[in-house]
């Protein structure tokens, strides 16, 4: 084999790895689409990080071995059982899911409602030993219970609020498929940390939500998947929603999962991230408060990194910047 021959193969010929490497840090505000309601689109914008992941060829992975911003990782790691583009769909539709999420909890805090409309509640899981083994499966779809449909994401907890262990609850089930339905009936069970209340057994989730937002809202993601620009985007849509500058002039990067309750969650890639921060500028970075460690020990002296835990510390840690701060007006929930 040709000398040329050879550099060709190892710049093309793909192995089974996927490299982290530094993405990007990228300003939200012009992203967020609002229509019929006032905003106020800030100055000093809030950015979300990105990580670029790359297949391996050779001559990428021998570059990559020799640079610290970069971490490999092994093909069945990233992937699991799935394809590559299987893998692209379910990050993409993590990014939807957050983004939901994102805009639903920074409207709850301005002090707006949202409810979830559901289609019912998919079993994830059943509980051995309950009342539901043997009479529902992972997958089945809950339609109502004793004759009340589910059709929003609060419906099961208001229907069981009342009901103690003993209780026979009457269920309308669908397969998976849909293609029918079938009655169970259930004996509660008490639930572990409250003798008097009763539980089905079953671990639970909304099926085919649907966000009822007061006003039409929507972030452009790109093409960026997963679910790490969560409590980046609830910042920004705070902030293009209320007076003044959130970030009080600093130049503000952020990375975090968000709940429905408005918990931060961790994301990896930190290190990544921090390279771009740094790369790019910027003045602060809020991080998962348990990745903390890592990212200083990334940025060193060249960068200001604040811990978070919530939406709220978010804010506050903003507002101790000098920003125009903000009060949550509900709790996110």
């Amino acid at each position: 084999m040709s000398l040329v021959a050879v550099v060709i193969a190892a710049l093309t010929i793909q192995i089974p790895y996927y490299e982290f490497r530094p993405g990007s840090a990228r300003p939200i505000a012009h992203l967020v689409d609002v229509s019929d309601v006032q905003t106020y689109p800030p100055d000093s914008d809030i950015a979300f990080t990105t990580v670029s992941l790359k297949r391996s060829t050779l001559a990428t992975y021998l570059q990559a071995m020799l640079d610290d911003d970069i971490e490999i990782v092994e093909k069945d790691v990233v992937l699991g059982d799935r394809s590559p583009n299987e893998n692209r769909q379910f990050n993409l539709q993590l990014m939807d899911t957050s983004k939901q999420d994102a805009i639903r909890v920074a409207l709850l805090a301005l002090g707006y409602d949202v409810p979830i409309t559901i289609s019912g509640i998919v079993v994830v899981r059943v509980q051995e030993g309950s009342g539901a083994e043997g009479l529902l499966s992972v997958g089945d779809t809950v339609l109502s219970i004793d004759g009340e449909s589910l059709g929003l994401a609060g419906d099961v907890g208001r229907i069981m609020e009342p009901k103690a262990p003993g209780d026979v609850v009457k269920l309308e089930v669908e397969p998976p498929d849909r293609s029918g339905t079938r009655t169970v009936e259930v004996t509660l069970q008490a639930a572990p940390d409250d003798p008097d209340r009763g539980l089905i057994g079953i671990e639970l989730q909304p099926r085919d939500p649907f966000y009822d937002f007061p006003f039409p809202i929507d972030i452009d993601s790109g093409t960026v998947g997963g679910p790490s620009a969560g409590l980046a985007f609830s910042l920004a849509i705070i902030d293009v929603l209320t007076p003044g500058e959130l970030t009080g002039g600093s130049q503000v990067a952020v990375t975090g999962t968000i709940d429905g309750a408005g918990n931060v969650g961790q994301v990896g890639g930190v290190a990544q991230k921090t390279a771009v921060v740094l790369d790019e500028g910027y003045d602060v970075f809020l991080v998962p408060s348990p990745e903390v460690d890592e990212v200083r020990a990334r940025a060193g002296d060249n960068l200001q990194v604040i811990p978070v835990d919530t939406l709220e510390d978010a804010l506050d840690a903003l507002a101790s910047l000098g920003g125009s701060g903000f009060e949550i007006a509900a709790a996110p929930g």
